[in-house]
C-alpha cells in the first residue's frame, strides 16, 4: 500500500500519470487524460478560431473605412468642380465692384504731418 502511494507521489513530481494495479482503471484512466488533452485541444482551436474572426472583422472594417473616405473625397472633389463656375463668377463681380477709387483720408491715423512752409514776408520802411 504505501509503495503505491510513493510511486504516485513521484509519478505526480515528474508529471506522469499514476501508476495503476488494476487494467479496468488504467483503461478509465486513459480514457480520462485522453478526453482531458481532446478538451484542451479544443479550447485551444475555439480561441485560434476566434482570433482570426476579429482579425477579419478588423480588416473588413478597415477597408470599408478606407473605401468609405475615398468616396467621400471623390464626391468633395466632384462638388468643388461642379461649383467653380459660381466661385470664378463671384470672385469676378467681386473684383468688379472693387475697382472703385478709394478715398484717401486726410488724416492717417499714428502719423503726424507737419505744416507747409510759408515764404517769410519782410517789411521794409527804409
Amino acid at each position: 500500500m504505501f509503495q503505491m502511494e510513493d510511486k504516485r507521489k513521484e509519478a505526480s513530481c515528474k508529471g506522469l500519470p499514476p501508476p495503476v494495479e488494476d487494467p479496468s482503471k488504467f483503461s478509465h484512466l486513459v480514457n480520462v487524460m485522453a478526453s482531458k488533452q481532446l478538451a484542451d485541444y479544443e479550447i485551444r482551436r475555439d480561441g485560434k478560431d476566434k482570433k482570426e474572426q476579429a482579425e477579419k472583422k478588423r480588416e473588413s472594417d478597415a477597408a470599408e473605412e478606407s473605401a468609405k473616405r475615398l468616396k467621400k473625397l471623390e464626391d468633395d472633389k466632384k462638388k468643388w468642380e461642379e461649383s467653380r463656375e459660381e466661385r470664378v463668377t463671384t470672385w469676378k463681380d467681386f473684383k468688379m465692384k472693387g475697382e472703385k477709387k478709394k478715398k484717401k483720408s486726410k488724416h492717417m491715423l499714428g502719423t503726424f504731418k507737419p505744416p507747409k512752409p510759408r515764404l517769410e514776408e519782410r517789411n521794409e520802411k527804409n
